[in-house]
């Protein structure tokens, strides 16, 4: 008797304590965080050399910048969430978000130049959310950073005594040192490599020349493009050539129009194309098409325009694509468009040019597409305008055919549809027809 009822007590007394140690929602374990930068870039984190910082804070600048050198770059969500609070330029932080990631944890963005989202967005661990930013309500003049905090509100601490050591990718931040460098892994859903055909990171060309053999060009760090790989013989029938994933699988599929039919050849996912198959009629009517993910899905949408109208395809996948939407009019006098990610916050912004050779920029965000602002001319010099990311930076370079000479040159994106200096990356394109995405 007295053994039994000593085992009846033991697990009376088992279950009081797992009772005891059921965590709170205060005790839930932090987030995993991801680095909020680009996937694959270097930024160095600093939480010692601020007089302003009373805990765990990090600044952070991309590694090899000085001074205002990384103004505007993207930041993105260091994990998934939902936006709860925002400043604006004149609050202690600048322009800051703070995200909701449960049980009481946020991570707090501050002094940012710009904000892509606000209160009440659901956002994704990887999705853009603002850009590095100077602003500050109390110290003008700052030089550009990233003031990162993690935050448990839910400990019943205030500020400072809430802020928590960071984590990212599981590799804690050395407080010890008060510096430490990390290469972004965060590498979501969103930012995916449009345009390459093997699967990397490099968004890659194609060029059909005089005999209607289509070469393809991998794209690599630091810009420019690999020696051609041949694809193959026939193309010379093909009209308004694209490379772009239909899928959101990561490897870009191949279009072109024929006989006004446009066609669709599905890339294996071993930069290999499956048999061609029949998209639809009616192409011919277009001046000029072009693709390009609008909706941020990762699959390639169609921007076609017939006349001063611009119309929207949206793509379904496996090379499918919706009723046409009218996007807008106005168009008549742009001579061709093309279609990229400018600043990696996942959809697609537009540059055009006019009879003059001056190059117009239509950012998308939230909201639709802004105001049309001019950012180049002299583009008239050109031909087989095309934006693309090259160096895998998440953000749409231009690349083009110089016409005199039938040299082949790049301009890297700046994050906000504009572009660096001019630099020859080819030659010997008498002949060829490049594909315009």
């Amino acid at each position: 008797m007295s053994s039994r009822i000593g085992r009846a007590v033991v697990g009376v007394a088992v279950t009081a304590m797992a009772l005891t140690l059921a965590p709170t929602a205060a005790q839930a374990a932090a987030p995993a965080l991801e680095l909020p930068f680009i996937c694959g870039t270097s930024w160095k984190g600093d939480s010692g050399s601020s007089n302003a910082h009373k805990n765990k804070e990090i600044d952070f600048n991309m590694s090899g910048t000085s001074g205002d050198g990384d103004l505007g770059e993207p930041v993105l969500a260091a994990a998934a969430g939902t936006l709860r609070w925002e400043g604006g330029e004149t609050s202690d932080y600048g322009n800051y978000l703070e995200i909701d990631h449960g049980d009481g944890w946020t991570t707090l963005y501050a002094h940012l130049d710009k904000k892509s989202v606000h209160n009440g967005a659901v956002v994704r661990q990887g999705q853009v959310i603002g850009t590095v930013g100077n602003t500050d309500g109390n110290s003008p003049g700052i030089s550009a950073h990233l003031h990162f905090e993690l935050r448990d509100r839910g400990s019943g601490q205030g500020w400072p005594e809430f802020i928590r050591p960071a984590s990212f990718h599981g590799d804690p931040f050395d407080y010890a040192t008060g510096t430490e460098t990390y290469v972004s892994q965060n590498c979501g859903t969103l930012n995916k490599a449009a345009k390459s055909i093997n699967g990397d990171k490099y968004d890659d060309a194609i060029g059909v020349d005089a005999e209607g053999v289509a070469w393809i060009y991998h794209g690599r760090s630091g810009g420019g493009f690999s020696a051609a790989v041949r694809l193959g013989g026939g193309w010379g029938s093909f009209s308004r050539i694209a490379v772009n994933d239909s899928n959101g699988d990561g490897w870009a599929d191949l279009f072109a129009v024929k006989d006004g039919t446009l066609h669709y050849w599905h890339n294996r996912g071993n930069a290999t194309f499956a048999a061609a198959q029949e998209v639809g009629p009616g192409w011919a009517a277009f001046e000029y098409i072009s693709f390009v993910d609008i909706n941020a899905d990762n699959k390639t949408d169609i921007l076609a325009r017939d006349g001063g109208k611009m119309y929207v395809y949206t793509g379904q996948g496996s090379g499918a694509f919706s009723a046409r939407s009218l996007l807008g009019e106005g168009w008549a006098g742009l001579a061709r468009h093309s279609g990229g990610d400018a600043d990696a916050d996942g959809d697609g912004d537009i540059w055009a040019t006019n009879s003059s050779g001056e190059l117009f920029f239509w950012r998308k965000d939230s909201g639709g597409y802004s105001t049309a602002a001019q950012v180049g001319s002299g583009w008239n010099g050109f031909r087989q305008l095309v934006a693309m990311d090259v160096n895998g930076d998440s953000k749409s370079d231009l690349v083009a055919i110089r016409t005199s000479d039938n040299t082949l040159w790049q301009w890297l994106g700046g994050g906000a549809g504009t572009f660096g200096k001019a630099v020859q990356i080819g030659s010997g394109w008498s002949g060829f027809e490049l594909a315009v995405n």
